[in-house]
């Protein structure tokens, strides 16, 4: 009996001690400096867009908790990324309330194995860099006949070395940005068939890194950085939402841009490596963020790290998710679009250069900025916004 105690005394230590160094490994890897940062008490800038509900639900708010009580079935949800990270668990929360989601992934078979079980789930080949990938697909849709209630984009790939589209166009942009466009404009009238539909584009607040390089989209010139490219391309995100809501709400559209929240155990960091590492590197990248799930890696790291400021704290998956299914259902945003949510609620507008972890910038909400993106997106995509039907 004593030796079978300790055996198990010292497998529990050793199952403790690789979870402890898998939780340093894991903590290493994100070099984050938040949880030392000061208390922010700085400035917030008033705006009348930028005004906060409030909202009954918070920076912890899960998915799940938003759709309690929310009957959902008749709707027809469509979102990018909805197969891995954040996107799944919006997934698994709008489809418990009954709606048909329609998940869009350019790995059809890894989005069935991570789909399978959840119903209504239709599963469709997009990938975003390639144009006639896009058209297909919504051609598809449009010639069902059916309304599009809500289309989330989510799919994103982040902190990528430099390359380029074989249109010679930044990766990170054209996937983020200009493949989203192109989507929306062209799941338009099925948009307007809904009489009363929500687009929700996935931003960040990694759009604090810096605003689009109008002059320079494509790092032509521009020393190039994985970090100031993804920060453009969700800075885009949100420009294209204010130009989005502004020329679509007479057609009883409304957009929003949505920040998940800091969210370690995402898939995001693998997808970024598709294409540009070996598939050995993509899949434990993976593995690394399903394990840091299985393991509740985000909870224990929060209880350590125990950050000042509340938009420092780390979010699951789960709640991370919590914005994206809000922003796509939620009563309390009826009659609002054009802005900027964080933790369940409208974000409030903080000053350029601002160390403020939560808000959102100046720059990515200017109206005449994004009208110039807009027009670069027609340019870029040959996409343009048709007439609205008599």
């Amino acid at each position: 009996m004593m030796t079978f105690l300790k055996i198990a005394a010292m497998l529990c230590l050793l199952l403790a001690f690789l979870y402890g160094g898998f939780v340093a490994h894991f903590q290493y890897s994100l070099h984050d400096p938040s949880a030392s940062a000061p208390l922010y008490d700085g400035p917030v800038i008033p705006d009348d867009r930028q005004k906060p509900l409030p909202s009954r639900f918070g920076h912890e708010t899960a998915a799940a908790e938003i759709v309690e009580g929310l009957d959902l079935r008749g709707k027809t949800i469509v979102i990018t990324g909805g197969h891995s990270g954040t996107g799944l668990e919006a997934v698994k929360a709008l489809t418990s309330a009954g709606a048909t989601v329609i998940a869009l992934a350019r790995d059809v078979e890894r989005a069935r194995e991570n789909l399978r079980g959840i119903a209504p789930v239709e599963i469709e080949a997009v990938d975003l860099l390639q144009p006639e990938s896009i058209d297909a697909f919504a051609e598809k849709f449009l010639a069902s006949n059916r309304p599009l209630h809500v289309l989330i984009n989510s799919a994103a790939i982040m902190g990528t070395p430099l390359e380029r589209d074989r249109r010679g166009y930044e990766r990170q942009f054209a996937t983020n940005a200009l493949g989203h466009f192109a989507l929306t404009i062209r799941l338009l009238p099925a948009l307007e068939r809904a009489n009363g539909a929500r687009i929700v584009n996935l931003s960040s607040r990694g759009h604090r890194a810096g605003g689009a390089l109008f002059d320079d989209i494509h790092f032509e010139h521009t020393e190039y950085s994985g970090m100031r490219a993804y920060a453009q391309s969700k800075t885009a995100l949100a420009l294209l939402t204010v130009k989005l809501d502004a020329l679509l709400q007479e057609r009883n559209i409304r957009a929003y841009a949505a920040h998940p929240g800091p969210v370690p155990s995402t898939d995001l960091f693998a997808a970024g490596r598709v294409g540009s590492d070996s598939p050995h590197a993509v899949r434990l990248a993976r593995l690394h963020a399903r394990l840091a799930r299985a393991l509740h890696v985000t909870e224990v790291l929060n209880f350590f790290r125990r950050p000042k400021n509340v938009g420092d704290l780390y979010k699951t998956a789960q709640q991370g998710a919590a914005t994206t299914v809000w922003a796509a259902v939620s009563k309390d945003l009826e009659g609002i679009g054009g802005v900027y949510l964080e933790d369940c609620d409208i974000a409030v507008l903080v000053p350029d250069g601002s160390p403020a972890p939560f808000g959102v910038r100046p720059w990515a909400l200017d109206k005449e900025a994004a009208e110039r993106l807009w027009r670069l997106c027609e340019e870029m995509t040959g996409i343009r916004l048709a007439a609205r039907a008599p």
